[in-house]
């Protein structure tokens, strides 16, 4: 048999955007020898998210899935068996994803059928998940107002007008996703998250929790600032007063139960760095990628890498796998920064 990394490699179909940056990945299991199809699914999905086969699954595994970049939002249509999805709460510190999920199942028809809100942030555990589904993942910093609306999610279906609305909307979107031109495509993100922010702000939230809303608004938009800034070694709780516009007595209040914010800003930068050291195609040198993300002390940094994570640097980087045996791109790919 050939080497499944080989083959989950070569027959994955990509695109690439105008700076050569690949905006498309998809992985379809009917192209692929039938011992390895659930094996290509299960790697197009992990580390970020982990799936299984259901207990009782007998046979063949079908599948396909395709993502799409719009800007820093990442569209999603999969088509599948069923499948077990489980993302640990605590996998965020590992790979540094907090975005957010629009899910909507759909029928053979690709017509609408129950909308749902995720946070790979706060993990999840999802059975038995099969059949059509379309999604975007949603970049935090791009929309801190709906950081309220995520917060408080529950597992019921959204069933508001404007819910509906957006549930009509959204397979129209991604079925002309292939269409749109690199000089539409900011337009484009533009207007959908307007239309995410129309359809999702007036969603069922506790009057009481107004001071919870606020604050995480404002823990995303601090977020946002920390991470357009790690390499910055001025990048510091004072400087953050400053660029958020926010008294210093509410930023520590929000970030309070995190461990306040310069803990919060460590955690961003180790997880960065973390990100860096494990990607095959990654800089070789440790030094470099904590530079990258604000550690100009090498002691400093191994400390505190090993502390967050077990293991030090050069031990990531000692476990990559050849780039030629790597599996066919996709989740962690489409949402990692272009």
């Amino acid at each position: 048999m050939p080497e499944p990394g080989a083959d989950m490699a070569r027959e994955a179909p990509t695109g690439t955007g105008r700076h050569g940056r690949e905006e498309r990945f998809g992985l379809d299991t009917d192209d692929l020898p039938a011992p390895i199809r659930f094996d290509a699914w299960r790697a197009f999905w992990h580390p970020a998210v982990l799936a299984a086969l259901p207990c009782g699954h007998a046979g063949d595994f079908h599948a396909r899935a395709t993502l799409r970049r719009l800007g820093r939002h990442v569209l999603v249509e999969v088509e599948s068996d069923p499948v077990d999805y489980r993302r640990a709460r605590t996998q965020g510190l590992r790979d540094g994803f907090d975005h957010w999920f629009v899910g909507l199942g759909v029928d053979a028809n690709r017509q609408p059928r129950t909308l749902w809100l995720g946070s790979l942030g706060s993990g999840f555990g999802l059975r038995h998940v099969g059949g059509g589904w379309l999604g975007v993942f949603v970049a935090p910093e791009r929309l801190p107002q709906l950081a309220a609306v995520f917060a408080a999610q529950r597992a019921v279906p959204l069933t508001s007008a404007p819910a509906r609305m957006l549930a009509g909307m959204l397979p129209r979107m991604i079925a002309s996703l292939d269409e749109i031109t690199p000089e539409e495509a900011p337009r484009l993100e533009a207007a959908l998250s307007s239309m995410l922010s129309a359809c999702l702000l007036g969603w069922d939230l506790r009057p009481a929790s107004t001071r919870a809303q606020l604050e995480a608004a404002r823990r995303a938009r601090v977020i946002g600032l920390v991470d357009k800034s790690l390499g910055d070694p001025d990048l510091t709780p004072a400087e953050l007063v400053r660029l958020a516009g926010i008294s210093r007595s509410e930023l520590y209040r929000c970030f309070a139960p995190a461990g306040g914010l310069a803990r919060v800003i460590q955690l961003r930068r180790l997880r960065r760095a973390y990100a860096e050291l494990a990607r095959p195609d990654g800089p070789a040198s440790v030094s470099r990628i904590a530079e990258s993300v604000g550690f100009f002390d090498p002691s400093n940094f191994t400390r505190a890498f090993r502390r967050e994570f077990g293991c030090t640097p050069s031990e990531v980087v000692a476990r990559r796998a050849p780039v030629a045996m790597q599996p066919a791109p996709g989740l962690v790919a489409a949402l990692s920064p272009g």
